[in-house]
């Protein structure tokens, strides 16, 4: 018969702890590699008084899954004043960066809110194809260049602002 004390307890537990953090990562590494491309890619820009990100990331059905975010500074009050008008106060796009006109697909506004640290805050999100953000298919195509645009209109005074995300260069 084994009779173990309150050291050896706590060390054999400490041993078995070990083992299963061992055996889970262990099983969980092919769980992950299963579970799709992460092929996630994000660009922001600051400047003119607003933040504003792109993001693409690839999903495990070949699909990706687009984000534009922007953060337009100004107090709360304004920018609840904004929101409360008639209308969206803003509208995002999906453009390639060639020089001719490459208008790929709006991207709908699934979010919009005001606060005190961040002014007028606005989220656009859509799944498209991988041709939807093909926009180099020339002969020796070497990739595609891709960037987001948010409009920004204000009703009180019926002016808008154009805020553009760094391109994110990739073969899709």
């Amino acid at each position: 018969m084994v009779i173990s004390s309150p050291a050896s307890r706590g060390h054999t537990k400490r041993r078995l702890l070990r083992r299963l953090a061992v055996l889970t990562t262990a099983l969980a590494l092919p769980i992950v590699a299963l579970a799709g491309p992460a092929s996630a890619e994000q660009q922001c820009r600051a400047g003119n008084g607003a933040v504003v990100c792109l993001s693409i990331d690839g999903l495990a059905n070949s699909t990706y899954a687009v984000h534009i975010g922007i953060d337009v500074s100004m107090s709360r009050q304004d920018a609840q004043a904004i929101i409360d008008a008639p209308g969206d106060p803003v509208s995002a796009r999906v453009l390639g960066a060639d020089t001719f006109d490459d208008n790929l697909f709006s991207v709908p506004l699934t979010a919009v809110w005001a606060s005190a640290e961040s002014g007028l805050s606005a989220e656009f999100d859509i799944i498209v194809n991988p041709f939807q953000l093909d926009e180099d298919d020339a002969p020796g195509d070497r990739g595609d260049e891709v960037f987001g645009r948010v409009r920004f209109v204000d009703p009180r005074t019926n002016t808008s602002r154009t805020f553009n995300t760094p391109e994110i260069h990739r073969d899709f």
